[in-house]
């Protein structure tokens, strides 16, 4: 089974033996022994349809949900992959949230500094289109910027020459790096949430991302993030070259404004309000 490891075996047969209403955080990784469990149950999904469907037939995926009282889903697109499965009315969109506390903004970054182009992460990323801008901004600036990238798989795979790589940094330097950057660059294959663009976004840094799955629900319309389509790599190096156009600018200040402003609107008490409607349900059907 695809994200199977043994701690999630372990994390399965517990919730299989608790007795009382129970939410399964990860139900692509952790709702398989435990959906024969007899009391009430929420879940909670975040791959995207697309490889929800390849996990297994949409007839297993309608034995498997009918266990689940309630589901979560983290992105519009996944509400109308479950409501293929269950009642629509046991199907809630619950957005992902980001801790507004942890990462804030702290200024914009210093117009003395070589701007900081910022990638992070490693699911789903599309790297050809990452390795195009990358080429693409150090032929136009060399090295009059910076160009870093933190990830789990710095070394999987081959790098542009001119990209920092940083693995198993702290969240204190994560968070520094992103209120440093210019922008956050993220291009992706799929998405439902993604942490990345929560966190630079909280920190007030402006993001380039792919218009792909969760993305837009989650940016809304606001002017904190450009979405560039899927595999277009030259919308996405024109996006970021907005943004380096517009430091020490008064746009900018605005688009930092606004990510802050956005990202508050997923802060985690706001959405353990949302989650709690559903251990209510959960309660009412014990």
């Amino acid at each position: 089974m695809p994200f199977y490891p043994a701690e999630h075996f372990a994390t399965d047969v517990r919730v299989l033996a608790r007795r009382g209403p129970a939410h399964v955080l990860y139900g692509d990784e952790q709702f398989w022994f435990s959906h024969h469990r007899p009391d009430p149950t929420a879940v909670t999904y975040h791959q995207p349809p697309a490889r929800l469907a390849r996990f297994m037939p949409a007839t297993n995926w309608r034995r498997l949900a009918a266990h689940a009282r309630q589901i979560i889903a983290l992105a519009p697109d996944q509400v109308a992959f479950f409501a293929d499965h269950l009642r629509e009315e046991r199907v809630h969109l619950i957005p992902h949230g980001i801790d507004t506390t942890a990462f804030t903004p702290a200024g914009a970054p210093d117009p003395d500094a070589r701007p900081l182009i910022l990638t992070v992460g490693w699911w789903l990323r599309d790297w050809d289109v990452l390795d195009t801008v990358h080429d693409r901004l150090h032929q136009r600036h060399g090295n009059n910027i910076q160009l870093a990238v933190v990830t789990r798989q710095a070394n999987q795979r081959t790098w542009h020459p001119a990209v920092s790589v940083l693995e198993g940094i702290s969240e204190t330097t994560l968070t520094q790096l992103y209120r440093q950057a210019a922008a956050v660059l993220l291009p992706l294959a799929d998405a439902t949430a993604n942490n990345a663009l929560l966190e630079a976004l909280a920190c007030g840094t402006p993001v380039v991302a792919t218009d792909t799955g969760g993305i837009p629900y989650y940016t809304g319309d606001s002017p904190a993030a450009l979405l560039t389509p899927p595999g277009d790599a030259s919308a996405a190096v024109e996006a970021v070259e907005t943004l380096l156009g517009e430091l020490g600018t008064a746009a900018h200040a605005t688009r930092r404004a606004a990510a802050r402003e956005r990202a508050e609107l997923f802060a985690w008490p706001r959405i353990a309000d949302q989650v709690r409607s559903v251990y209510r349900l959960l309660e009412d059907e014990r």
